[in-house]
């Protein structure tokens, strides 16, 4: 296909969408990338998102369209921004700093047909000076058919992992704009309980090169915006989801604990047994035995111990 782009091939017209923040450095390693895509994206757009370097003069030079906010919205409310700009029939949300396949639109555009809303992939988390492997992003194809929404909170999946609709995209509101963590895992949550029609590719399409500059760096503060988030599905899904959102509750709580917030895993600890979850989940019948005599803090840290030493 050379550099021809896929809305002369397949009559779709395709957006990357890009938010920016202070990443002059990361600008022409983008620049190389999309020069490298074949076939192209009909539409390449960046938002500067209110930064304090020189974003946007740098993008321009490179060539790439800008879309200049005022004020920093943050990753949610800037890839917002983008989505309403766009004029492309479908969009893929991409960091500035990660690494997207050269052919991604030959991977993923087969599938998006007039019966799809979403394209879902994996993604990997690679260390960006090692190159290691910190973790996969995949779904379960036959988990993703039966109970998408269950699924989908049970593996939330990174901005990156999706080829959308962009008139879907906007009907179940985009992205949460004010939580800066955790924000993506609670989007694909959200298409997936709202009944849109998915396909997985499954395949890894695009790799985001971990450091520790983003907001995924403090976990404290993504594990705090994730209880939220379970909190507001509560009042928000339906019933059927609760022992779903419990079982993260649970999981939260000891991420929370990891921290080192004690409160706010009491909080997400609370959440779930209200949801009827016993807590500690176990099938270890002395930690069973404890539930009732000590904190259930003191047990999950317990848990938490043994399984990561063995």
């Amino acid at each position: 296909m050379g550099k021809a782009s896929l809305s002369t091939v397949l009559l779709m017209t395709t957006a990357l969408l890009v938010p920016c923040y202070n990443a002059v450095r990361f600008l022409p390693r983008l620049r190389e990338q999309v020069d490298r895509l074949a076939p192209a994206f009909d539409e390449i757009l960046l938002a500067d998102d209110a930064s304090t370097d020189d974003t946007a003069a740098s993008a321009s030079a490179l060539g790439f369209r800008i879309l200049h906010l005022a004020k920093n919205l943050g990753p949610g409310g800037a890839r917002n921004a983008l989505a309403r700009e766009s004029t492309s029939e479908w969009i893929h949300f991409h960091d500035v700093d990660d690494e997207l396949a050269p052919d991604y639109l030959t991977r993923v555009a087969p599938m998006a047909k007039p019966d799809t809303d979403a394209v879902l992939h994996f993604t990997d988390f690679i260390d960006e000076k090692t190159r290691e492997l910190v973790v996969r992003w995949e779904l379960d194809a036959a988990e993703l058919s039966h109970d998408p929404a269950a699924h989908l909170l049970l593996r939330p999946l990174p901005t990156m992992s999706s080829f959308l609709r962009r008139e879907q995209f906007l009907a179940i509101g985009g992205f949460h704009a004010t939580r800066r963590c955790f924000e993506d895992g609670d989007f694909h949550f959200r298409i997936g309980a709202s009944g849109a029609r998915l396909a997985l590719v499954p395949e890894v399409l695009e790799w985001s090169l971990r450091h520790d500059r983003g907001a995924g760096a403090n976990q404290h503060y993504c594990f705090v915006c994730r209880l939220e988030f379970l909190e507001d599905y509560v009042a928000q899904q339906p019933v059927r989801l609760h022992s779903v959102i419990a079982a993260e509750a649970e999981r939260t709580a000891i991420n929370l604990l990891r921290t080192g917030d004690v409160a706010a895993a009491r909080r997400a600890i609370t959440l779930a047994k209200d949801l009827g979850r016993k807590v500690p989940t176990t099938k270890h019948l002395g930690l069973r035995a404890l539930r009732s005599l000590l904190p259930a803090t003191t047990l999950l840290r317990w848990q938490d111990r043994w399984r990561r030493a063995n």
